[in-house]
C-alpha cells in the first residue's frame, strides 16, 4: 500500500484486483451484492443498511437515498451489473429492504461490518484482518479517480454538501501522481538525451 499506509499504520484501500478477490469470497449473492454496493458503488454501511428496493430504479441505474448526507435527499449511480444481480436477488419483491438480514429485515450497521469482514477472511489477501466497509469506500473513491473521474463528480455520487468532505480522498492517489511523475521525468531525460542537433530552415 506504499509509505502512506505505513505511516499511518492502516489498511487504506484495496487495489482493483483485491477489490475483485474480496467479491468472488462473498459466499452467497445477497454478500456479494453489499460488497458491491459499497466498493463499487461508494455506499456506506448505513447507507446500504437503509436502503429499500422500491427506491431502485433499475433502467436508470440510480438509488435515492433518503437524508444520506447533511438530511438531504440525494440520488446515486449503481453500476447496471449491481443492478442486475440486485433483481435476480429480489426476485418478485416490489418492497422492503434492499439487503434483507436471516429474518427477511433490514441488516444493522454492524451486520453489514461483519459480513464484509467474514469475506475478507476468507481470502488469503495480506492485511485481510483490516478490511472494512471504510475501507472499500477508500477503494471506490480511488479508483474513481484513477480511472479519470473528477473530484467534483465524485462529490456528487458521494452527496457531499462541501467540497472538502471529498477533497480528502484525493490523499489515496498521490503515490500513483508521484509514480506517474516520476515516469514522465524518465521519459523527459530520455529523450533529451537522445535529442540531436536539428536543422532549423
Amino acid at each position: 500500500m506504499g509509505k502512506l499506509a505505513e505511516r499511518v499504520g492502516a489498511l487504506l484501500f484495496l487495489r482493483l484486483d483485491q477489490a475483485l478477490t474480496l467479491e468472488k469470497a462473498a459466499k452467497n449473492l445477497r454478500d456479494r451484492l453489499v460488497i458491491r454496493y459499497m466498493v463499487y458503488n461508494g455506499l456506506s454501511p448505513m447507507e446500504v443498511s437503509e436502503a429499500r428496493i422500491e427506491n431502485l430504479d433499475p433502467v436508470e441505474c440510480t438509488l435515492f437515498l433518503p437524508r444520506r448526507h447533511w438530511k438531504r435527499n440525494c440520488v446515486a449511480d449503481v453500476d447496471p451489473e449491481t443492478v442486475r444481480l440486485q433483481v435476480v436477488y429480489s426476485g418478485a419483491r416490489k418492497k422492503g429492504p434492499l439487503i434483507r438480514n436471516k429474518w427477511n429485515a433490514h441488516f444493522s450497521t454492524n451486520g453489514l461490518w461483519k459480513l464484509v469482514k467474514v469475506a475478507a477472511a476468507r481470502t488469503a489477501m495480506p492485511g485481510a484482518e483490516r478490511i472494512s466497509p471504510l475501507v472499500l469506500k477508500r477503494t471506490f473513491a480511488r479508483e474513481w479517480l484513477l480511472s479519470g473521474g473528477t473530484i467534483g463528480s465524485l462529490q456528487k455520487q458521494l452527496s457531499h454538501k462541501h467540497l472538502w468532505s471529498t477533497a480528502h480522498y484525493l490523499r489515496f492517489v498521490l503515490e500513483d501522481v508521484r509514480r506517474n511523475h516520476a515516469r514522465l521525468m524518465e521519459r523527459v531525460a530520455h529523450e533529451e538525451r537522445d535529442e540531436r542537433p536539428r536543422l532549423v530552415s
